[in-house]
């Protein structure tokens, strides 16, 4: 089945901070976070910014773009770890900002971390696919910078907050911009790695009674060590996976959309598989590692690149806190982009 990415929008939250300026609040040399995590510079939500609403300037812009209103969109999908509020969801509070109840269609939020916007890609094409939607509003919208600590400087320096919507549609209801097909979808999971990377306060394990709001255990943690190992274990048989099911060599995709974990993990990626470096899509530099939105970000960048993409392979990989590892090979039709 052939789809259509109607609009592609990104919102970059606050002000942008550069490396140099959190070396100055970690008390470290200058340009050493720069150094250890590719990180030149990243955005960090201003006061008074949530997850909804930057979500909601991200999808507004992505309305816009595609000349649509809200009771144009079946389906809202809020994806991505970070939400304002336990209950209610994100997505809801995202709608209730562009909409009111005249407008009724159904709202559901992903959470697989790092992979939400790939999983929720995934289910809307399901969607579209057995015809209980035609068009479906993607929304990633992720704060990092709540939960981090400058005692931990590599995970400090490495996060940032962005937001992106995408707009997605069966091929043919009217401006078919960027038309593809899905060759393979694929997830594994791999349990051994289920708690390297956690926040302990806050959950049904441990509300955080008589904590303070301080506590280092509302913070991100992050055995990133175990985690590089544990990847590296298992990425090579699952890339073979993907060039079993494609017939395509990961080395001859036109372009890369990873996960941007850190800068060990793109350079391990690019020597690893022997990738042509202008076929990577890096937004590390400039962003950071923004969660789930590190993946649209390469994908939005790649779209308003002006590139040609008829008949283009993109292939899409990431990795996940659990740890799961996911990958979409994705082929553009000849009339994209035309």
């Amino acid at each position: 089945m052939k789809f259509n990415i109607r609009s592609i929008e990104k919102h970059l939250p606050g002000k942008s901070i550069y490396s140099t300026t959190l070396d100055e609040i970690c008390q470290g040399r200058p340009h050493r976070i720069e150094k250890n995590t590719g990180v030149h510079h990243r955005y960090h939500a201003a006061e008074g910014e949530t997850v909804c609403t930057m979500a909601v300037s991200a999808l507004n812009s992505a309305l816009k773009a595609a000349n649509l209103s809200p009771k144009d969109i079946d389906l809202l999908i809020s994806c991505g770890a970070s939400y304002d509020y336990p209950v209610p969801h994100n997505s809801v509070i995202i709608k209730s900002k562009i909409t009111d109840d005249s407008v009724n269609f159904n709202c559901i939020d992903v959470d697989s971390t790092c992979l939400s916007f790939l999983s929720a890609w995934d289910i809307a094409h399901l969607f579209i696919q057995s015809g209980r939607a035609n068009r479906v509003a993607l929304v990633c919208s992720e704060i990092a910078s709540c939960a981090l600590s400058p005692s931990d400087e590599k995970v400090f320096g490495l996060f940032g907050d962005a937001a992106v919507s995408m707009i997605i549609e069966k091929a043919g209801l009217g401006d078919d911009k960027y038309v593809y097909e899905v060759e393979k979808t694929l997830f594994e999971n791999y349990p051994s790695g289920a708690m390297l990377a956690h926040v302990p306060l806050g959950g049904g394990v441990n509300r955080g009674r008589g904590a303070n709001a301080d506590d280092p255990g509302y913070q991100f943690n992050m055995d990133g060590k175990n985690l590089i190992r544990l990847t590296q274990k298992h990425l090579n048989q699952f890339v073979s996976k993907m060039e079993s099911a494609t017939g395509r060599q990961i080395h001859h995709y036109d372009y890369h959309v990873t996960h941007q974990t850190s800068r060990y993990g793109n350079e391990f990626y690019q020597r690893n598989f022997n990738i042509d470096t202008t076929r990577l899509v890096e937004t590390l530099y400039n962003y950071g590692n923004c969660i789930a939105a590190s993946i649209p970000l390469g994908l939005e960048k790649l779209l308003k690149s002006n590139v040609p993409m008829q008949e283009k392979a993109v292939v899409v990989l990431g990795t996940g806190a659990g740890l799961t590892l996911g990958g979409m090979s994705i082929r553009f039709d000849s009339l994209s982009n035309a």
